[in-house]
């Protein structure tokens, strides 16, 4: 079990050759934008001339999370083993960032939200998602935080399979006037519950 810890060294996740999973940092920041700016945007045809101010402005709003330093956010991210070396810093396979939400009392009990998984294209399909995700739940179980909350669209099928085979459940639909014309798949919010972090004998 990897233990996710700013003021630890990081750990491997599983056995050899399997990412590190590390908390990120500022001078991460170029590398992780251009991973969640790939993962989830198109810079073909169009899109190539809007795609500099869609990087900009997500780097400037993971610089101001990392900024805040906040007990209660983490934006992890996993370092690729590779052929040239067992684990090479350099090399970002993916990132993933967590926060604990604690809503008003009629909104329900608090959980841990789970935002922006994003693998690099070239590590996809080795484990690193399910990797993030293990690492997202130990950082819940140090928060003392049992329920985790995501969304994923109702029509990118590979990441729901990804995520019911981390034991994710749907727990609401979300409809928007975008979805009910059909212009836009509806956001699903899923859920798991984990235990609590195993007591040290």
């Amino acid at each position: 079990m990897v233990q996710i810890d700013s003021n630890s060294p990081p750990l491997p996740t599983v056995g050899a050759g399997q990412p590190l999973i590390r908390p990120a940092r500022l001078q991460d920041i170029d590398r992780l934008t251009e991973v969640l700016t790939s993962s989830f945007y198109d810079c073909s045809g169009w899109r190539y001339w809007v795609y500099p101010f869609i990087r900009l402005g997500i780097q400037e709003d993971l610089r101001q999370r990392l900024k805040t330093q906040s007990p209660r956010y983490a934006c992890l991210m996993a370092i690729a083993a590779t052929a040239a070396a067992p684990l090479d810093d350099t090399a970002i396979a993916g990132t993933v960032e967590a926060s604990l939400r604690q809503p008003w009392p009629w909104q329900g009990d608090r959980h841990v939200y789970i935002s922006n998984l994003a693998v690099e294209a070239d590590f996809r399909r080795q484990g690193v998602a399910s990797a993030l995700l293990q690492s997202c739940e130990q950082l819940a179980q140090q928060w003392r935080v049992y329920d985790l909350h995501l969304h994923v669209m109702e029509d990118n099928v590979a990441a729901q399979a990804l995520y019911h085979k981390a034991g994710f459940s749907l727990f609401q639909t979300e409809d928007s006037p975008a979805s009910w014309v059909g212009l836009q798949a509806r956001r699903l919010l899923l859920r798991k519950t984990i235990p609590p972090l195993a007591p040290w004998p």
